[in-house]
């Protein structure tokens, strides 16, 4: 990992050493498909989708009330409130439901052959006030069509893909954050919030004995995948997770959806707001953690994001926490580099060291340990000042990373992007 950490240290100086490029106003749209539709490629795309409809907010006008004064700032503040609550929070719901959902549950699923299916629910305070008798806490479900038992890690796999879709949603959020020097839409930070913190409640109880999302099938899972068969085997597994999770929450761009939600928002009336980013040796900087589940138990990351320019790299390790099993990688992703005036480029870079993922066996407790590695390159050609065409071409070997494909080989996606 020395020669790794060294690697990734060169590529940060060679980024801030690269000569400036234009700064888009925006982040273009980007709708992208692969012949599975991946994680990435549904989170992509279901993310664009969600950018349009809170910009639709766009063709209406502003109350334009004096704030000044206490009854028009009353009124203003009402509106906003229900605006948020009818809105703008069941938009959000929606968005994280699909990537949760049919770009998480359902690509790997798709890439495991077992035929998904998606059961979704009213989001939001629709489904208080329409269907009030619907269990507590389910917004959705996905099932499998495939007749046949799924066990041993393809079980792990199929139920980890939501949360998996819900880390990479917020990482190309926080992506575009950076890249715009801190200048986030209110819609991305109710979508970051909400991505960020699914089944809060059931990872800090410390049990999911009583609960019936994806914690409890995971643990149970996790716990036929390494024969921690006995009751304080799994009790000792939920209480690691819980105090794993709380990696998750110290993230300065969750504590900030608070204040960009309620006070830049709701108070102040701002459809964006600037979130307060340091700079370093001239370039804007974000630290931010992440928790993700893997098919060896929790695993701990933590991005560093740079920007300049509109040019971004983000350095990344991640590392194990259950106790379960050896499994650490580390990671890098460039995005925004101009190689000509109409064309834009970015790459990734991700090795690891892991136990081997054994799709087609169960009961298999003692595993190989296996170096694999993703690399890959970004595309996108603008052909006119609005219409461009993007895509990825990446090989992997097989192994698990996050929101990539589970085999080794070729893969990747493409599809149009719109600079608006």
């Amino acid at each position: 990992m020395r020669a790794e950490l060294v690697a990734f240290t060169c590529a940060a100086v060679l980024f801030a050493s690269l000569p400036a490029g234009a700064e888009p106003p925006r982040a273009p749209l980007f709708f992208v498909a692969d012949p599975k539709f991946g994680v990435e490629t549904t989170v992509r795309t279901g993310d664009s989708l969600t950018r349009v409809v809170y910009r639709s907010e766009e063709l209406f006008p502003e109350l334009g009330l004096d704030e000044r004064h206490f009854l028009a700032k009353s009124i203003a503040v009402f509106v906003r409130g229900l605006e948020l609550v009818f809105v703008q929070e069941p938009i959000a719901e929606l968005s994280v439901l699909f990537s949760h959902e049919v770009g998480g549950h359902g690509a790997r699923a798709r890439e495991l052959d077992l035929k998904p299916t998606f059961l979704f629910h009213l989001p939001g305070v629709y489904r208080f006030l329409f269907a009030p008798d619907d269990p507590p806490g389910t917004r959705g479900f996905t099932n499998y069509l495939s007749p046949e038992v799924v066990e041993g890690d393809r079980a792990l796999l199929g139920t980890l893909g939501g949360l998996e879709a819900n880390s990479v949603h917020t990482w190309w959020i926080n992506s575009r954050i950076v890249r715009a020097n801190g200048r986030v839409h209110r819609g991305d930070l109710l979508v970051y919030g909400a991505s960020k913190l699914p089944y809060w409640d059931s990872f800090l109880s410390g049990s999911a004995t009583a609960d019936t999302s994806d914690v409890r099938s995971y643990v149970t899972a996790l716990a036929d995948r390494f024969n921690q068969w006995r009751p304080e085997d799994r009790r000792r597994i939920e209480r690691r997770l819980s105090a794993a999770y709380l990696w998750h929450v110290f993230d300065p761009t969750l504590l900030y959806a608070v204040y960009g939600t309620f006070v830049a928002g709701l108070w102040q009336g701002r459809r964006t707001s600037e979130m307060p980013l340091p700079t370093v040796f001239g370039m804007t900087a974000l630290l931010s953690p992440r928790f993700v589940l893997s098919p060896f138990g929790a695993e701990h990351m933590l991005d560093l994001f740079l920007a300049r320019d509109g040019r971004m790299l983000d350095l990344y390790g991640r590392v194990g926490s259950s106790g379960l099993a050896d499994h650490y990688g580390a990671g890098a992703r460039v995005l925004g580099v101009r190689a000509g005036e109409r064309v834009t480029l970015g790459a990734e870079l991700d090795v690891w060291r892991q136990p081997e993922i054994l799709l087609g066996e169960r009961g298999v407790y003692e595993r190989a340990q296996r170096v694999g590695v993703n690399a890959g390159v970004l595309l996108d050609v603008r052909l006119t000042g609005i219409l461009g065409i993007t895509g990825k071409l990446a090989a992997k070997t097989p192994g698990f990373v996050v929101g990539q494909p589970i085999g080794g080989g070729v893969h990747g996606y493409a599809g149009v992007s719109l600079a608006w």
